[in-house]
């Protein structure tokens, strides 16, 4: 069996001691788990005893490529960062664009894991297979795009840079980090993991060719790829995905009655059309800062004004997930106001939905009268783009009540109590994402039921219903949507190939050209049982169970206005019952949501529960 696509080695950096070592993965570890997130599962459960703090040195950060970085296929400039996350304690894995996972690669290594802590802030430096730590101490408290141009000029543009900004130095629990400006690992923490270790920055750059075992079954992809591509032009959907990137959405969302509004206390935006790609037209730069060997091109650029420093003009990159918590969450229909937050959230390092979800919560907390003008030191209230980004430098610096709300929405509801526990909209302490359940049948399960929490990237009921009757019925659709994800996730490709398409069954065929592996329907949807199973046991020996697949309080509220007016998540709490029962019998788990032993040794685990 060949494999060049892996380079059979992955590299531990010990930040603690500066030292490294090579460690040979065994080759039936990457045909069974792949790469990506299927890989670093399999890495965190058996690098990480339960109960380890996230934030403390025995925590890893694993940078990961799949079997299709390197190589010459389609939307392949991707990569994963697997930890265990400070925000929800739970597993976490971030997937990210540009091309530090197709470096790595080149260097000589499939995954870089990083352990221990740094006595002072460093930036680690990977070329080829020489790695070399750096003092970081003159980037300590620059934001993130000060930061990347300085080493930029300090290591070359062949260099990409993966870095931190103030809110990941003070260890706030919804740090982000940055890739090449335009890219993020946002949700769950890793900033602060970053932060915890006193790691500032990773750059690498490698000079290593990749094959593939079978180049011309992946050209042949390829090539149908671009064919399906310009076939699209003419579709309505896909002209607005080719234009704006997934800014179109917003209009899509509202009309859904999907659209988190102030706190998620309606689904409808009744001044969308302000925050719509065409209405930020005016300020859009002509720049794409999307990923290399991508022909969607999705990441658009808008020049504005700094907040903090009016007269010094920023290009921001923005998108739907973002501009739907940063707006309509925040009752903000300024565009220009959006993309300043927008840009804030990523010089600073803050995920942009745990932003949202967090200003919402002191908004709405404001206007009920559980926090006051004494606690903030000034108004707060739905609409206020001012205080928004005064707040926003707050949670960064750890400032005030920003020392609160730099630990999510559920600690900072925990801490502050008054019963704002209802208006803190969660799962297992991840922020919601920009798609409210009640406007989509089955939507609630997959945020219930995700392993990181409520993430939009987990699987999808393939329905266009409201949640108007029983959802028993798109169980198995959002189930398969999240297996298929699995995939996705693993070889590493983007999310987005759903608009070229790129078909599940063309991704297998990438996979065993890639690889020389021989996977196919059946097969591969073991290998996502393997790795849904494998993240739920991780989460288990963490404590979860049945108890936590919950949803917030607010979405067993019905929707007050607008297309999804008058719906819950579920018709009632016995449909939500039933659904879970279903999942777990799907999954081959029992009723309490932990993997039988009958399903753990189907699926190969046995050895490394």
């Amino acid at each position: 069996m060949t494999h060049e696509c892996w380079t059979g080695k992955i590299l531990w950096v010990d930040l603690s001691t500066g030292s490294t070592n090579e460690e040979s993965l065994d080759t039936s570890v990457y045909e069974q788990f792949l790469g990506g997130k299927g890989l670093g599962a399999y890495l965190l459960y058996r690098e990480l005893e339960a109960g380890v703090d996230p934030l403390r040195p025995e925590n890893v950060l694993f940078f990961l490529t799949g079997p299709m970085q390197g190589l010459n296929g389609p939307s392949v400039a991707r990569w994963t960062l697997v930890t265990k996350s400070p925000l929800t304690g739970l597993y976490l894995d971030s997937h990210c664009g540009h091309a530090l996972g197709r470096e790595i690669k080149k260097s000589g290594y499939d995954v870089l894991c990083v352990k221990g802590k740094a006595d002072k802030p460093t930036v680690l430096v990977l070329e080829d297979d020489s790695l070399r730590l750096e003092s970081a101490e003159d980037l300590w408290g620059r934001g993130i795009h000060d930061s990347t141009r300085i080493l930029r000029e300090r290591f070359g543009d062949d260099h990409i840079v993966y870095v931190i900004g103030p809110a990941g130095e003070n260890l706030s629990l919804i740090a982000a980090a940055g890739s090449e400006l335009a890219h993020q690992t946002g949700r769950g923490g890793p900033g602060a993991v970053m932060g915890s270790k006193n790691l500032k920055a990773v750059v690498v750059r490698g000079s290593g060719m990749i094959e593939a075992y079978d180049s011309d079954a992946i050209s042949e992809v390829n090539r149908e790829v671009t064919t399906s591509w310009k076939d699209m032009a003419t579709d309505a959907w896909n002209f607005d995905f080719r234009r704006y990137g997934t800014s179109f959405l917003i209009e899509v969302s509202n009309e859904r009655g999907q659209f988190p509004t102030r706190n998620w206390q309606t689904s409808f935006f009744e001044e969308n059309e302000k925050v719509q790609p065409e209405a930020m037209h005016e300020w859009y730069s002509g720049q794409h800062l999307s990923c290399p060997q991508c022909i969607m091109r999705c990441t658009h650029a808008h020049r504005v004004a700094d907040p903090r420093a009016p007269k010094m003009a920023v290009e921001v990159t923005s998108e739907y997930e973002t501009e739907a918590m940063l707006s309509g969450n925040l009752g903000i229909s300024d565009p220009y106001i959006l993309l300043q937050l927008n840009h804030l959230c990523d010089d600073l390092g803050i995920d942009t939905i745990a932003a949202g979800s967090v200003l919402a919560f002191a908004m709405e907390a404001f206007e009920r009268g559980i926090i006051t003008e004494d606690d903030l030191g000034f108004s707060m209230r739905f609409g206020d783009g001012a205080a928004a980004m005064e707040l926003l430098q707050m949670i960064a610096g750890r400032e005030g009540i920003g020392d609160i709300l730099a630990n999510g929405v559920r600690r900072a509801a925990e801490r502050i109590g008054k019963g704002s526990e209802e208006l803190a909209v969660h799962v297992k302490g991840l922020s919601v994402a920009a798609w409210d359940p009640r406007g989509k049948k089955g939507m609630g399960l997959s945020y219930a039921t995700a392993e990181v929490g409520a993430s939009h990237l987990r699987g999808w009921p393939s329905t266009t219903d409201k949640p108007i009757s029983s959802a028993i019925d798109v169980v198995e659709s959002m189930t398969k949507a999240r297996d298929e994800k699995h995939l996705t996730d693993s070889l590493v490709v983007c999310h987005f190939t759903y608009h070229l398409p790129l078909s599940h069954n063309q991704k297998i065929r990438l996979l065993n050209g890639a690889t020389g592996l021989e996977y196919d329907e059946e097969s591969v949807k073991v290998f996502a049982e393997r790795v849904e199973t494998l993240t739920r046991l991780f989460n288990v020996r963490e404590g979860v169970s049945r108890k936590d697949d919950e949803l917030p309080p607010r979405f067993w509220q019905p929707v007050a206005s607008g297309p999804a007016e008058g719906m819950r998540s579920f018709v009632d709490r016995a449909d939500f019952e039933a659904c879970l029962d279903r999942f777990y019998e799907l999954r081959g788990w029992d009723k309490n949501g932990i993997p039988t032993d009958e399903t753990v040794e189907r699926l190969g685990l046995k050895d490394i529960r």
